[in-house]
């Protein structure tokens, strides 16, 4: 019997390590709207809409620049930036721009934070976009 405790107690502990082994794997900073906003107006900064072209002329946030996570170029597109800047991401809703930090921080970028809800979150807001 006390074998069979040991042996739970062993599982539970190296599942708990596997649990926080997949917390610092998504290290990916989500923020709020006010921050996104705040972050946003800092020259140094670069906000990107990760949307595609069609999306983006629906609607945009101004001085954003689209480069389109399901398009072909993502990675090269990627490459041509510097890895230092931070980058503020956004898509429609959170899970392309997700997926677009992480590549960005696979490929060794720095500072990658994405905006808590997306676009659609911003216009419940009432924040303003540009078309």
């Amino acid at each position: 019997m006390k074998t069979k405790l040991i042996l739970l107690f062993a599982f539970l502990l190296m599942g708990a390590a596997s649990f926080a082994q997949t917390a610092v794997k998504d290290s990916i900073n989500v923020i709020s709207i006010a921050k996104f906003e705040k972050m946003a107006t800092k020259k140094k900064n670069m906000v990107v809409d990760v949307r595609t072209p069609e999306e983006v002329a629906e609607g945009h946030l101004a001085g954003s620049v689209n480069i389109n996570f399901l398009g072909e170029g993502f990675q090269q597109e990627i490459s041509k930036l510097n890895k230092n800047k931070t980058y503020l991401l956004y898509c429609k809703s959170g899970n392309r721009t997700r997926k677009a930090a992480d590549q960005m921080q696979k490929a060794g970028f720095k500072h990658v934070y994405m905006l808590e809800g997306g676009i659609t979150a911003w216009n419940a807001a009432g924040k303003p976009v540009e078309k």
